[in-house]
């Protein structure tokens, strides 16, 4: 034969089995405590997770950890059974028995950590006893999630580490030391990121806002430890640090509730005061009446006499802070304008230059 069986040995009761009757029976039972484990899952699963989550809890995490935490435990189930299964068999390779055992460590930590991984939300519980406005803060809420995860991240790694048996204290030590160079050598970066604490906790403006920082504006798309991305009307991505956009002056479109609509109307020398009057009662009129505008807020008045024009300052403010919107009105205004003008017989003015000869 290629092998043998020695020193095998079953015993239940008043039988002893030996050989490869014994090794089959070691076999048989190993098999029913993987289908034991196989059968815990499925009532963790099933019928003991969705029993504790319908019951009502004091504490709101706790119905978070149990649905984080029940596919992580019904597979737990399983993997231990396949543990004690595997142990429970005859080996004869050295060094194998620690190996699973190790493995099976190993196993479970990453299966919790990926329970408390997915039970993110319990990050944003810490924000239950702000203002509704920090808590609906999308941009602090997922910078609480990253932080949550990255620090389950670490503590499994760490975990895992010293289950096979590296020197955590001296590496954490050692840690130490680098990160205390790096931090002098990373100012800017240490810089940037509390600039980026400032903007989510003093919150200028939020995912979504259309915004201009010094030359740059437009949708804010996404806010992290270093930098602010923005799309700008040319839909392309400018990358600003935190800690500039701290030290400039940021205005927020999206925190207006109107935008104004100024310029001023240039008519010809050759409109009488009577025309003058009439198109600037119909101006305010056409003013007053849209649904653009906000009432109250409308100005129409002669301001100035140009080198070529007599200057009629128009002056109002839209009900809108969306950008397309209001390029949209005011192409509405600026062709009812033109309207009122030619119902009127006024002219627009445009620059000239009036030639005089003196005859001697």
């Amino acid at each position: 034969m290629i092998f043998t069986v020695r020193d095998l040995g079953f015993e239940i009761g008043p039988f002893l089995l030996e050989g490869w009757w014994a090794l089959a029976a070691r076999a048989v039972c190993a098999a029913v405590i993987v289908f034991a484990g196989l059968l815990v899952g499925w009532l963790l699963r099933r019928k003991i997770f969705p029993a504790l989550q319908a019951r009502s809890w004091h504490f709101a995490a706790t119905p978070i950890l149990l649905r984080s935490l029940q596919s992580p435990l019904a597979r737990m189930a399983f993997y231990s059974g396949l543990y004690l299964a595997l142990t429970s068999l005859p080996w004869a390779i050295p060094g194998l028995t620690k190996f699973l055992f190790t493995a099976y460590k190993i196993a479970a930590t990453l299966l919790f950590c990926q329970g408390l991984y997915n039970a993110s939300e319990v990050a944003d519980l810490l924000l239950a006893s702000c203002s509704p406005e920090i808590r609906n803060n999308k941009t602090l809420r997922s910078l609480l999630d990253t932080t949550y995860k990255v620090l389950v991240i670490i503590l499994g790694v760490a975990t895992c580490a010293q289950i096979v048996g590296f020197p955590i204290g001296s590496i954490v030590a050692g840690a130490g030391l680098v990160g205390l160079t790096i931090s002098l050598a990373a100012q800017e970066s240490a810089s940037n990121l509390f600039s980026g604490i400032v903007i989510l906790l003093d919150k200028p403006f939020s995912i979504g806002d259309w915004i201009t920082v010094g030359n740059v504006e437009g949708e804010v798309i996404d806010i992290n430890f270093r930098s602010t991305r923005i799309r700008s009307m040319d839909h392309s991505v400018v990358i600003i640090t935190n800690s500039q956009i701290c030290a400039s002056t940021v205005q927020n479109a999206a925190l207006r509730t109107m935008r104004p609509y100024k310029f001023t109307l240039g008519v010809t020398y050759g409109t009488t005061r009577a025309q003058l009057e009439k198109l600037m009662a119909d101006l305010q009129a056409m003013l007053d009446n849209s649904p653009y505008t906000n009432k109250g807020t409308n100005i129409v008045r002669l301001t100035s006499f140009g080198d070529s024009s007599i200057n009629i300052l128009i002056s109002a403010y839209l009900t809108t802070n969306v950008y397309a919107t209001f390029l949209q009105q005011q192409n509405d205004l600026n062709l009812n304008i033109m309207d009122v003008m030619q119902a009127d017989g006024v002219d627009f003015a445009f620059p000239s230059t009036s030639v005089y000869i003196e005859k001697n």
